[in-house]
C-alpha cells in the first residue's frame, strides 16, 4: 500500500458496526476484523410469511473483488442457515451494504469520509486487525 498512488482511508471495525446497527433487523450487532476476513455476529429478526423469530448468527467475509468504490465479500461461514431468502432480508440495506446470491457488496461511496474525496476509485485495500484500510486512488 505505500507504493499505491492514491488517498489511504481507514475503515475500522466500529464504523462498519455503525452501518450494520442502521438495519432495524439487526440487535447486538458486533464486527471484528482480522487479516484475511471480517466477522459480524449478532442477533437478526426473521420475518418469515407466517411468525417473526430472532435467530442468532455469525457471518464469516471473505474479500473477492473490487468494483468502484464497493468490495465485495463472499459468505465464508454462516451460521446457523446459509438461505438466500434469509440472507438478504438481513444483510440487504441499500445504499450502504446489498446481498446478492452469496455475496455482500459494502459500497464505501456512501460514507461521508469518503464522499470528501471527490473522483477516484478502490485501488488497493488492506485488511490488518479491526479496521480495511481502503486505498482511492485514479
Amino acid at each position: 500500500m505505500k507504493n499505491s498512488k492514491g488517498i489511504p482511508v481507514p475503515i475500522s471495525s466500529n464504523m462498519l458496526k455503525e452501518v450494520l446497527k442502521r438495519n432495524d433487523k439487526l440487535q447486538d450487532v458486533s464486527v471484528s476484523i482480522t487479516k484475511g476476513e471480517f466477522i459480524v455476529t449478532g442477533k437478526a429478526e426473521a420475518d418469515l410469511k407466517l411468525t417473526k423469530k430472532e435467530l442468532s448468527f455469525s457471518i464469516s467475509l471473505v474479500p473477492v473483488k473490487i468494483e468502484g468504490r464497493q468490495l465485495i465479500f463472499k459468505i465464508a461461514k454462516l451460521k446457523p442457515l446459509n438461505l438466500n431468502i434469509l440472507n438478504k432480508r438481513i444483510f440487504d440495506k441499500p445504499p450502504h451494504v446489498n446481498y446478492s446470491r452469496g455475496h455482500i457488496k459494502v459500497d464505501f461511496n456512501s460514507w461521508d469520509i469518503v464522499k470528501m474525496i471527490p473522483v477516484g476509485k478502490i485501488t488497493n485495500y488492506e485488511m490488518g486487525e479491526g479496521r480495511i484500510t481502503i486505498m482511492i486512488g485514479v
